[in-house]
Parts: structure tokens; C-alpha cells; sequence
């Protein structure tokens, strides 16, 4: 069960096979990561420097002009950073998918594609171990 806001391009919530409810509707969730999959990982660097590039050597030329025609005429200058935002964040939500650990019985669910289909997997522990968090409070567990 996936509802999905109309302008929001994630899921706000992912009902899980145990009958928890998986929500997204903040940031800095320690159950939700972003995945990078291997096949795709050098596409996305090469459409990072490509929209850095032009950037990085304008500035290191000290051409303002060309400054200004790849990006626009900004004032103040970090107003071409700024610009970057918005294709870099459009590198990233083409490339990434996401992946949900159920806080309730730890089950992975992990995006299939760049569709609305989810993927579940389910821990050997069937526990929510927070293998998503950023600190999980248990040492690494390598078999």
C-alpha cells in the first residue's frame, strides 16, 4: 500500500507486511536511505561534473562572462551555486532510489527501479535492527 502526494515525489506512506505503517513525511529519518545502485554510480558522477564543470572553470578563469552565460547573470556571485541546486537535485532523485527499514519487524523495503514498487527483504534477526540509522548503537556485525 503506497500513498504518494501529487507534487511530492516520494512515497509519504508504505504499509509493511507485519501491518506497520511506514511514514515519510519529514526529513533525517533514521529508517529511509537513498541507494546509489553500482550500475549507475559512474553515470551519476559524469552528470555531476557535467553540470559543475562549466561553473568551476569560469571561476577559475575569473570570466565573469562566461559566468554569466553559462549560468546567468547572479548578484551576488554565490547565486550560481545556488542555481546548481536544482539540476544537481535532479541527478540525484533520477539516479537514487529508496530504501525503508520497518521500525516495527526490521523488513527492508527497497524502491524497484525509479517506479512506485517497492522490493521487501526480511532480516534473519526479523527484528528493526536500524541498519538505515546513522548510528545504530550496535557494533558492525561482518560475516
Amino acid at each position: 500500500m503506497i500513498e504518494r502526494q501529487a507534487d511530492e515525489p516520494q512515497i509519504s506512506k508504505l504499509g509493511c507486511k507485519c501491518g506497520h505503517v511506514i511514514t515519510d513525511q519529514t526529513d533525517s529519518l533514521p529508517y529511509k536511505a537513498s541507494l546509489l545502485r553500482d550500475e549507475v554510480e559512474n553515470e551519476f558522477w559524469d552528470e555531476v561534473h557535467c553540470e559543475l564543470k562549466p561553473l568551476v572553470e569560469a571561476a577559475e578563469s575569473g570570466d565573469k562572462a562566461a559566468i554569466a552565460e553559462a549560468f546567468g547573470k547572479f548578484a551576488p556571485w554565490i547565486s550560481a551555486t545556488d542555481e546548481l541546486q536544482g539540476p544537481i537535485s535532479s541527478i540525484y532523485n533520477h539516479r537514487m532510489s529508496t530504501a525503508y527499514e520497518c521500525q516495527n519487524c526490521g523488513r527492508l523495503w527497497v524502491q524497484k527501479d525509479a517506479s512506485d514498487k517497492f522490493v521487501s527483504y526480511v532480516p534473519e534477526e526479523e527484528a528493526y535492527g536500524a541498519i538505515l540509522a546513522v548510528a545504530s548503537g550496535e557494533s558492525e556485525n561482518r560475516d
